[in-house]
């Protein structure tokens, strides 16, 4: 079925205002923190020569470098995101309807499968985008409500509830990826504003802290946004009021 995608950004909107009391501790402590905490003791990445020429392999070790000095902080940051968003989906998608401690707890049970589906997920978009832009586009779509069948649908196995997240969104890949892609590119805007403030105040506490703050609310505010369209979009494709 085709999704409203309007009705699937106003019912987040709508939960939001709801349960912000609630959702604000959530996302702060598992999808903020950890930004912030990246962003103010991650190494970075080293500049480049400009007199080199900007080919595709220098491009590639400069990233393995970068990813070989920051990896704890990297998987620390991926680890707890993946948590977060798992505990706000179960909170809202979990059939036994739990409070935000059982809500962890779904996701602690079915962490094993939402780092699976993160895993495989990744592993196509990147071959999707080596391969030619547009499939791995496309992937990104597709996989968008795959963590909301993992916690909504407990009983499948993780390939099952990956199976049935690529069902559901049958027909609608690219305006998956369009969704996202906004809000991705406000979140972006916002980072590129605060690393700003990082970059010009290097030795000056107070814009180093706004920086930290602007990096970190806008990374935590696009995965909390994410977790309730997957939500909303998940009630819709299935025909479930929650």
């Amino acid at each position: 079925m085709k999704l409203d995608l309007g009705a699937v950004v106003s019912g987040a909107w709508s939960l939001w205002r709801r349960d912000r009391a609630v959702l604000v501790p959530i996302a702060g402590i598992f999808l903020m923190l950890p930004t912030m905490a990246a962003t103010i003791w991650m190494a970075a990445p080293a500049p480049g020569d400009p007199g080199a020429p900007a080919d595709l392999a220098t491009m590639v070790e400069t990233m393995q470098r970068y990813v070989s000095a920051n990896l704890p902080w990297l998987l620390l940051q991926t680890l707890l995101g993946l948590f977060g968003t798992g505990a706000i989906l179960a909170l809202y998608l979990d059939p036994a309807h739990p409070t935000v401690a059982g809500a962890m707890g779904s996701a602690l049970r079915r962490f094993p499968a939402l780092l699976l589906a993160q895993i495989g997920i990744q592993f196509a978009v990147v071959l999707g985008l080596l391969a030619f832009a547009l499939p791995g586009l496309y992937a990104i779509g597709r996989s968008f409500l795959i963590p909301a069948a993992i916690l909504a649908e407990p009983r499948r196995g993780a390939m099952d509830a990956i199976a049935r997240g690529i069902q559901l969104t049958a027909g609608n890949g690219f305006a998956l990826l369009g969704l996202q892609a906004i809000f991705y590119f406000v979140g972006q805007l916002l980072v590129m504003l605060g690393t700003g403030f990082l970059t010009a105040g290097a030795s000056n506490p107070v814009p180093v802290t706004i920086g930290v703050l602007m990096v970190g609310l806008a990374n935590g505010g696009m995965a909390l946004a994410y977790a309730l369209l997957r939500v909303t979009a998940y009630r819709q494709a299935t025909g479930s009021r929650g």
